[in-house]
């Protein structure tokens, strides 16, 4: 071979290393720079304690889930903030230019921690999202690919003369390894999140003479119940006694039980996004019409936040008494009824079926939904199941029509309607006159103490 053509093949060889070195680098880089833009995101979003775009509302993609977890943080540190330290340091090593080979070689380890630290904590917060909370972040899952991409990389085109790799790897192991280890022990953070309400002015009826707004019940629901129970009866039968005997004796009519069956039954109001009002004589109800302490709840009896903070709730009332009621408002997580969600996860699927089925037990007999409403959260029956036990609860004709007519669809839309008004996403909520908290609450303790600050 001439020299000349020795030269031209040494220059090809060389331009494809450098294209390669060049393809590898400039990928690492985007690689990067992406898991640093979305962790600066995460970040932001944890500290400002605002939503995260796109990813909310019970379904498997679910970043709100994911990102209140215990997993969330180390030593109460977002863990969005060690990722931007890594990804800072990778990109400086990367863009910096040694002439010493010792510094080259310095260089060269920096990025290969930085790459498998990034790699390693990716599997690490993978992990926990599928097998663990069962809800994933996109955002996260972007972050964690790119980690595996520049790992990739890096064991692509680590020169041979740097630091052996077992020590790098090692390295990278024991610093997520120890991460891991102070997120097990560490206590689990709180779930829920408070929002605090400006004044607002929601697509709801005109405001009454106090400025408040009153979130009114379906229209085919102007009386509250449907079907008479047998106290209404009852009370009915002693109305008409009364007006019997109003017509021999009026004297008759003004002592005793016959006054007093003309008396309207004494009902409260609950305040909620800071001037909306809703009566407790026309939504489902947990605990006595006119009690002292009132509060609104958006739940799903498919949602598992929900069925802890339904337990937390029983423990209040038994605490308080008849002194406290609750509006219970179930808001399906499920598409078919749901348009704020955009797809259906598999555990919500027969979700809209039961909170018709529940506002259709309220409707034909108010003291009996108390008691459907805690089988269907302590059970977690099927929809077949929870028909069943409705029948055996209240009259099977009556409610056999009520399911099939307007009623239970109309009372899902309202409720789905304040769900949207509030702000949609993460349930349950528990809303109070200026403040609503979002997420799951375990302990009866705080939730007495929420309603002591935010209902007194």
């Amino acid at each position: 071979m001439s020299m000349v053509g020795l030269q031209t093949t040494v220059s090809r060889s060389h331009t494809a290393v450098m294209s390669k070195a060049t393809v590898i680098w400039w990928s690492m880089f985007a690689c990067s720079a992406t898991a640093l833009a979305t962790s600066c995101y995460l970040a932001w979003a944890s500290y400002t304690s605002s939503a995260v775009a796109g990813c909310s509302g019970g379904n498997v993609f679910d970043c709100d889930h994911v990102l209140h977890s215990r997993w969330s943080t180390v030593l109460s540190i977002p863990v969005s903030i060690p990722a931007i330290g890594t990804h800072v340091l990778l990109l400086s090593m990367l863009m910096a230019r040694f002439v010493s080979k010792r510094w080259e070689d310095l260089r060269w380890t920096a990025i290969g921690f930085a790459s498998l630290s990034a790699a390693t904590a990716g599997l690490w917060f993978t992990g926990v999202q599928v097998f663990l909370l069962e809800h994933l972040c996109p955002y996260c899952l972007v972050a964690h690919v790119s980690g595996f991409l520049l790992a990739a990389m890096y064991l692509i085109n680590r020169p041979a003369h740097g630091v052996s790799l077992k020590w790098i790897g090692g390295a990278a192991l024991a610093v997520v390894g120890g991460m891991a280890l102070l997120q097990s022990v560490g206590a689990a953070p709180e779930t829920h999140k408070l929002e605090y309400h400006p004044k607002s002015q929601p697509s709801v009826e005109a405001p009454d003479a106090d400025g408040l707004f009153l979130f009114e019940p379906p229209k085919s629901a102007s009386l509250p119940q449907t079907f008479w129970t047998p106290g209404q009866i009852r009370n009915q039968l002693v109305q008409a006694t009364h007006r019997f005997a109003m017509l021999f004796s009026p004297q008759m009519a003004l002592s005793g039980e016959l006054t007093n069956a003309d008396e309207k039954p004494k009902v409260n109001s609950a305040l909620i996004l800071n001037n909306v009002k809703l009566e407790t004589g026309f939504w489902p109800l947990l605990g006595k019409p006119d009690a002292e302490l009132v509060f609104v709840e958006l739940f799903d009896y498919t949602c598992e936040h929900c069925q802890k903070t339904h337990k937390a709730i029983e423990g209040a009332r038994k605490k308080l008494g008849d002194r406290l009621a609750i509006i219970t408002l179930p808001v399906p997580l499920d598409a078919a009824c749901n348009p704020a969600i955009k797809v259906t996860d598999a555990n919500h699927l027969e979700s809209c079926l039961l909170a018709k089925l529940a506002i259709a037990v309220w409707s034909v007999d108010h003291d009996k939904f108390a008691e459907f409403h805690n089988f269907v959260f302590e059970q977690k029956p099927k929809y077949a199941a929870a028909l069943i036990k409705a029948k055996e609860l209240v009259d099977v004709e009556k409610l056999t029509a009520t399911l099939a007519g307007t009623l239970p669809s109309e009372y899902v839309a309202k409720h789905i309607a304040l769900y949207k008004t509030a702000g949609s996403g993460t349930i349950p909520k528990l809303m109070f006159p200026k403040t609503t908290s979002v997420g799951a609450i375990e302990s009866a303790d705080l939730i007495v103490k929420m309603i002591e600050q935010h209902l007194r």
